[in-house]
């Protein structure tokens, strides 16, 4: 790293307004192996020997907020933003963002749709911590939120899981990082959390060099796709930490785009009745690939897909053994739209390839049978900490987390003072009065059942997910079986028992709920039903 400090006499580019006396400004050179990262950031101000407070602009620029920026931002927090409760946690978000369907990205961004993949992240993150945490005696445990937005993730965590020791949060929009301050002021966790407004590849970056201060969970949870901060990201992340990476390009990851899709993620994907769990193990084997080049290996811990995302959660290790296995954990997936026939593959096979089914091949007949990979073919989910969320969260979690008499979605429920507002301090000095709690519109009751209702549906998921064969990397449907066979699909239990009654390996999958593994071809499913 190199650093100059320059003296300055004129209109300055980066402060954009005159400059009567000398300002110096410190800039970092920092190279990076990663594209798109800007070279030169600065990071310290200084004018007339006073530190300014700084702001990232996102092209790498960093800039004194002035005192109309502050008021601006204030306004909209006051005019735009209301609060809403969430776990247990009450979090100051755009009002916008509840009343559509399609969550604007100004002032700033929130999707209340993403509630189930925070509640899991919850669920994780703690678990993780519960199994783990002694891995990080001598060092906090924390936790960096590279695209926090308003914070909904993150304050929740420095609420609802006292054993994580500190939170980043990291966001170029200073409104969001702004309303993510006022939240964890809410809710008391001020001196728990941090604020970054910096380059995502300059945040995880940062700490790259000191070992010791690299962080135990990093979340990146970014628009679209995730594979240009997948480099930065497990730079980022402590030996035996854990990562979370979300991708919203569902379109690419699900074959409707396969040559977008290779050039982001290196991988084929096929657009078929599973393709939501080829984009989960695509997803994984990039971050395999990535890491494998810095001598790191990787253990998919949890996975899951819902409407326009997936997520996987992983553990990484420092450890070039490990990581040279990786050839061993990757392969592909044959899919014969012919008869419905697919099968795994070790990631070097004879070519061309035909189906084990029908004999249709991948050259003759190229709309027949396609081919997705390379891709996580091995084991996604770890049993263990998917256990431990059963046995410590299943029966508590609702009651510890959320006041289950409430809509989790509804604006937060009132004090019981009905004059307590929240009062906020500027800089001025001046103090307004902010946000006053409403109640939720909805009878205790029907609240009570749509808490009861959600939370089982997120526990059957973790339920279902820790019987799975989840090293069979495809699953079939009771739909497409009956639509193949010309007559009303029998209920899943009736499928299960056969295909074991048959002598073959069968369980639910947590990607459909009309989806299941097994062992058997598609011709001897047919068989057996």
């Amino acid at each position: 790293m190199i650093m100059w400090t320059l003296p300055f006499f004129f209109i300055c580019p980066v402060l954009c307004h005159p400059i009567s006396t000398p300002l110096h400004v410190s800039v970092y050179y920092r190279p990076f192996e990663t594209c798109n990262i800007p070279n030169v950031q600065l990071v310290v101000i200084q004018k007339d020997g006073i530190d300014g407070a700084l702001l990232d602009d996102g092209g790498g620029r960093d800039f004194e907020r002035n005192d109309s920026q502050n008021v601006e931002i204030d306004r909209k927090l006051t005019e735009e933003f209301t609060l809403m409760r969430e776990g247990s946690t009450t979090l100051l978000v755009p009002a916008e963002s509840l009343r559509t369907n399609v969550p604007p990205r100004t002032p700033a961004f929130f999707n209340p749709a993403a509630k189930l993949s925070r509640d899991i992240s919850t669920l994780m993150y703690n678990s993780f911590v519960r199994l783990h945490g002694s891995l990080f005696e001598k060092v906090p445990i924390t936790l960096a939120d590279a695209f926090s937005g308003i914070g909904a993730r993150a304050i929740r965590v420095a609420r609802e899981i006292p054993s994580v020791d500190k939170v980043i949060l990291n966001d170029l929009n200073p409104v969001a990082i702004s309303a993510a301050r006022k939240s964890a002021k809410i809710n008391d966790v001020e001196d728990k959390c941090a604020f970054s407004q910096k380059d995502v590849h300059v945040f995880l970056n940062e700490r790259n060099s000191k070992k010791k201060e690299r962080y135990v969970i990093v979340d990146l949870d970014p628009f679209g796709s995730p594979s240009p901060y997948v480099d930065s990201l497990v730079r980022a992340v402590a030996d035996g930490g854990l990562i979370s990476v979300t991708a919203t390009d569902t379109a690419v990851l699900y074959g409707k785009y396969p040559k977008v899709c290779f050039r982001k993620y290196g991988s084929k994907p096929i657009n078929c009745s599973y393709s939501n769990e080829i984009a989960v193990r695509i997803l994984i084997s990039l971050i395999g690939l990535v890491a494998g080049r810095m001598d790191l290996s990787i253990e998919p811990v949890f996975a899951h897909s819902h409407r326009h995302y997936s997520r996987v959660y992983v553990k990484v290790h420092v450890n070039s053994n490990e990581a040279n296995k990786l050839i061993d954990n990757l392969g592909y997936i044959t899919h014969c739209f012919n008869c419905g026939g697919r099968k795994d593959h070790r990631l070097v096979f004879p070519s061309p390839l035909s189906c084990s089914t029908c004999g249709k091949n991948n050259n003759a007949d190229e709309n027949k049978l396609s081919i997705a990979g390379p891709l996580w073919v091995k084991p996604i989910f770890n049993k263990r900490l998917i256990a431990d969320i059963l046995r410590a969260d299943g029966n508590t979690y609702s009651d510890r987390s959320i006041d289950v008499s409430r809509d989790d979605n509804a604006p937060a429920p009132k004090y019981r003072d009905t004059n307590l507002t929240l009062r906020d301090h500027n800089n001025s000095g001046y103090e307004t009065e902010r946000y006053l709690l409403t109640q939720s519109p909805r009878s205790i009751d029907s609240g009570q059942a749509s808490s009861q209702k959600y939370f089982h549906k997120i526990f059957q998921l973790f339920h279902i997910a820790g019987q799975e064969l989840d090293d069979q990397p495809y699953y079939y449907t009771i739909d497409e079986v009956g639509s193949a066979m010309k007559t009303s699909p029998s209920p899943m239990n009736t499928f299960l028992e056969r295909l074991s009654q048959g002598g073959f390996r069968a369980s639910r999958t947590s990607f459909r709920p009309t989806g299941f593994k097994t062992n058997a071809s598609f011709e001897e499913i047919k068989k057996l039903l």
